[in-house]
């Protein structure tokens, strides 16, 4: 890949790291499935069914892949609860098997390296051996236009910097984030989990601060948004609460599709309210982040595109409309 050379990093494994500076928006990856499984929910038989598959040079360097087994059973729950039956009790327990285990096994490297593909999910060869980062400078988007599972620079990344994704929802307080990644084996050591929250002037403390607040909002903002944008609307103060879900997206410097999103809404609220200059901005911004984030051949590109080329018409009809008037 000319963008990056794999590189070991002690007590990691293997990272990916910047051969020349990178600009933000730029495709890291394009990555095609080694293995597929089509279930969100797998067992041990579905993960062989898809190994079987594949060639011996295939399941060998499935075997390279990392794996998250051999963690302490202390720190997990010591039984299942007796509510928990039939396939999903077999489910957990194959699943806790294999994190605890000895050796490396065919579940453990699953699910250390699978990502999620059109409701199931799939094992990509060389974005597995992207890192994690609380607050990282890329992320991974599986792009059904292509095929393939693609990887974006959401920051302008230097030489020479490890090229990193988040594992887990970066909204999430400190606290959740290391639950979910204790599913991977590893304790996050960026700079949002290991700098200092007792002290209020540190980065650390005020990150976790965005973060509280942008759980709040999604909670306040998450049935009036998307399919309810209706009650968005004829709601007071509702765009006020989606810039500052921007501003602190921008202030952690995430430029994901949650922000695309986020300015998505915000246009198509201002453009019911009639503030279309304010709604062609938001659309623009909602673009141009998608496009960085996921690429112009991603499928839903089309539709931030379609919202600003519909508001750019409503600003033109407008003016038209406002020139006949002063003519008369």
């Amino acid at each position: 890949n000319g963008f990056y050379e794999i590189r070991v990093v002690p007590e990691k494994g293997f990272g990916c790291f910047a051969i020349n500076p990178i600009k933000r928006g730029t495709r890291i990856l394009a990555d095609s499935p080694l293995l597929i499984v089509p279930i969100a929910e797998y067992f041990q038989t579905d993960i062989q069914a898809a190994f079987d598959k594949l060639t011996h040079a295939e399941q060998a360097f499935y075997f390279t892949l990392h794996s998250a087994h051999g963690q302490d059973p202390a720190n997990w729950p010591r039984r299942i609860h007796d509510s928990v039956v039939g396939r999903e009790r077999q489910r957990i327990e194959e699943q806790h098997k294999a994190r605890v285990g000895k050796e490396p096994s065919l579940i453990s490297i699953f699910q250390t390296n699978c990502m999620e593909k059109d409701g199931g999910a799939a094992v990509f060869p060389n974005a597995a051996r992207f890192n994690h980062s609380c607050n990282p400078n890329a992320c991974f988007t599986w792009n059904p236009a292509i095929q393939k599972e693609t990887v974006h620079a959401i920051k302008d990344i230097p030489a020479g910097d490890q090229i990193t994704l988040a594992y887990c929802d970066t909204t999430h307080d400190k606290a959740t984030r290391q639950w979910e990644l204790k599913h991977y084996g590893f304790l996050c050591d960026c700079h949002a989990c290991s700098g200092d929250e007792s002290d209020s002037s540190s980065w650390a403390a005020k990150s976790a601060a965005r973060r509280y607040r942008m759980m709040e909002l999604q909670q306040e903002t998450r049935y009036k948004r998307g399919k309810f944008l209706e009650f968005g609307v004829k709601t007071e103060a509702f765009v006020g609460k989606l810039l500052e879900f921007a501003k602190l997206m921008n202030e952690e410097g995430d430029y994901t599709a949650r922000a695309a999103d986020i300015y998505l809404d915000i246009a198509l609220v201002c453009e019911q309210h009639g503030d279309l200059n304010f709604a062609r901005l938001a659309a623009q911004k909602a673009l141009q982040i998608i496009m960085d984030c996921a690429g112009p051949d991603f499928p839903d590109a089309k539709k931030y595109a379609g919202v600003v080329k519909r508001i750019k018409g409503k600003i033109e009809m407008k003016s038209q409309a406002d020139r006949e008037v002063e003519k008369r």
